[in-house]
C-alpha cells in the first residue's frame, strides 16, 4: 500500500503500545526519527514532511512520551532500541536510516550496534557520547555553566515527580528556551504546550526521567557497541550553542563520522535548523545508497 498523507497508528510491541506517525510512500527507503528529552514526535514536525517526499518516514512517540504507553521501566537504550525494531516489524520494514536527537541519539546508536543488518545509516544529533565522556559534561565547573545538572536532577528517585507535578508547563517554559539559540519561532508557545501535555499525562514525568535513571545501563550498552565496532555509516551534527563537539567525539569510540557543527544553532537542531538538517540527511542517504 502507498501512504502519501501523514497518519497516526497504535502499534503494540514488547507489551508497550506506541503512537507512531508515518508518512510518505511505503515502497521508498524507510527513515526512523527518534526524539529526545522534553520532546515527542512533534519534535520532527518540520523535518518529516520534507523527507517524506522521497522516503517512508516513521516517527514514534517513544516509550514514556507523548501518546505512547508510559510504563515504569524499560528506558535503557537497548530496551528502547528493541521497541523500535518492533515498530519496524509492524510496518514490514527490514532496514531503515536511523536518526536520533538528544537522548534519542543514544537509542539510535544502540540500535545501530545491536541491529546492524537493520540499519542503513545512523545520524546522531547534538548529544554527548554517553559511556565515553558524560562525566566531562556533568562535572560542576564554571566554564560549562555548572554542568549538565538535569542528569542528576532526573536521576534522583522521586525528585522530579515531587517538584514537577502540577508545574509541567512552567518547567517546559523554563527549560526549552534554554536549549535553543535566541529564536522564539523555533519552538513556539503552542509547541511547548504539546511537550507539557506529555509531562502532564499519566506517567509522563516518570517516562521523562526514565532515560536518565537508566543512563548508566545505557552507557554500558554504548561501551559494548564501541568494543564490538560500529558498522553503519555515521553522520553526526552538533549545534554551535548545543554540543558542538558531537561529531568529533566519535574519535573516542574509534569511529569516523561525517558531519560537524551547525553555526548559529543551539541544541534543538530539528526545530531550529530543519532545512539544513534535511539537506544534510538527503545528501547522506544518497551517498549511502550509492555506496
Amino acid at each position: 500500500m502507498t501512504q502519501l498523507q501523514p497518519r497516526i497508528q497504535r502499534i503494540t510491541t514488547r507489551g508497550v503500545t506506541y503512537s507512531v506517525n508515518s508518512s510518505g510512500a511505503e515502497q521508498h527507503p524507510a527513515v526512523v526519527l527518534l526524539h529526545g528529552w522534553m520532546g515527542t514526535s512533534h519534535t520532527w514536525r518540520k523535518v518529516a514532511p520534507q523527507l517524506a517526499k522521497s522516503h517512508f518516514v516513521i516517527v514514534p512517540d517513544l516509550r514514556g512520551h507523548g501518546a505512547s504507553d508510559k510504563p515504569e521501566s524499560g528506558y535503557d537504550g537497548l530496551s528502547l532500541a528493541s521497541d523500535v525494531a518492533g515498530v519496524l516489524d509492524a510496518f514490514g520494514v527490514q532496514r531503515a536510516h536511523i536518526v536520533g536527537h538528544d537522548m534519542g541519539a543514544l537509542v539510535a546508536l544502540v540500535f545501530a550496534g545491536n541491529f546492524p543488518t537493520r540499519t542503513r545509516s545512523l545520524t546522531y544529533l547534538d548529544e554527548p557520547l554517553v559511556g565515553f565522556n558524560l562525566d566531562r559534561f556533568t562535572v560542576y565547573r564554571e566554564e560549562n555553566h555548572g554542568g549538565y545538572w538535569h542528569f542528576g536532577f532526573n536521576s534522583a528517585p522521586g525528585l522530579a515527580e515531587l517538584l514537577l507535578a502540577g508545574r509541567e508547563q512552567a518547567f517546559v517554559d523554563y527549560i526549552v528556551p534554554l536549549m535553543h539559540a535566541p529564536n522564539p519561532q523555533a519552538v513556539t508557545a503552542d509547541d511547548r504546550r504539546v511537550y507539557a501535555d506529555s509531562l502532564r499525562s499519566e506517567g509522563g514525568i516518570a517516562g521523562s526521567v526514565g532515560w536518565y535513571r537508566a543512563s548508566f545501563e545505557t552507557a554500558r550498552q554504548i561501551r559494548a557497541v564501541g568494543d564490538a565496532g560500529l558498522a553503519a555509516p555515521l553522520m553526526a551534527w552538533g549545534g554551535q550553542f548545543g554540543v558542538p563537539q558531537t561529531c568529533e567525539q566519535f574519535a573516542e569510540m574509534g569511529v569516523r563520522a561525517r558531519g560537524g557543527t551547525l553555526a548559529g544553532v543551539g541544541h534543538l537542531i530539528p526545530e531550529e535548523a530543519p532545512e539544513r538538517l534535511v539537506s544534510e540527511l538527503e545528501s547522506f542517504f544518497a551517498d549511502v545508497r550509492s555506496a
